[in-house]
């Protein structure tokens, strides 16, 4: 074998060794491409982010995947969405008095029923009409017994069973019974009487 012979088949095993070293950077490199595309689509909704991050692997090659990594968003849309669950089972988990307790659903702090299986979540008060809840005894806002009958109506009783008779004088009737607008004695209102 001579020297001839010999450098022809060193640079042939050199030619398909850097065309196969090539073949493999270009592979590598369309691969890089590809799964800069579908991480960032996985990492962002955003178009011009999702173009851009690509477009940098697919110019810088190498240098470009690198710069990409160190500044793509650490969460993927994906992660994000878990985190988010995780976060609002956590918050329901604190606010279980928020919820109603027949159908587990989110209420309101001052719904008195629940809107989707009407279940009675809070009474309201007599006299102020806010929102109690049903084991309370008293209003905590106005004081009021949640038991006892209206104050109106106690009022309006008590002024009935007292009411003197009818008097006549001089032929006019005076009525000292309450008026309707507020309870409070008509003092001697002469009217005349229909004859």
């Amino acid at each position: 074998m001579d020297l001839q012979d010999f450098v022809t088949q060193l640079e042939r095993i050199l030619r398909i060794g850097i065309t196969i070293i090539a073949a493999y950077l270009v592979a590598l490199w369309i691969a890089s491409v590809w799964w800069t595309f579908r991480d960032i689509r996985a990492r962002t909704t955003d178009i011009f982010l999702q173009v851009a991050a690509t477009l940098l692997v697919a110019v810088f090659s190498f240098p470009g995947l690198l710069i990409y990594v160190i500044l793509r968003p650490p969460k993927t849309l994906a992660q994000l969405y878990e985190d988010s669950l995780e976060e609002e089972a956590f918050l329901q988990g604190i606010q279980v008095h928020n919820s109603c307790p027949v159908c587990k659903q989110r209420v309101e702090p001052d719904f008195i029923f629940c809107p989707w299986c009407q279940t009675r979540l809070k009474r309201t008060c007599l006299r102020c009409e806010r929102p109690l809840v049903l084991r309370w005894k008293m209003c905590p806002f106005c004081g009021t017994n949640v038991y006892a009958a209206p104050a109106e109506d106690v009022a309006a009783t008590t002024a009935v069973a007292t009411l003197p008779p009818k008097a006549e004088a001089d032929g006019e009737l005076v009525s000292t019974s309450p008026s309707a607008n507020g309870g409070s004695r008509s003092g001697s209102a002469p009217k005349s009487r229909a004859g």
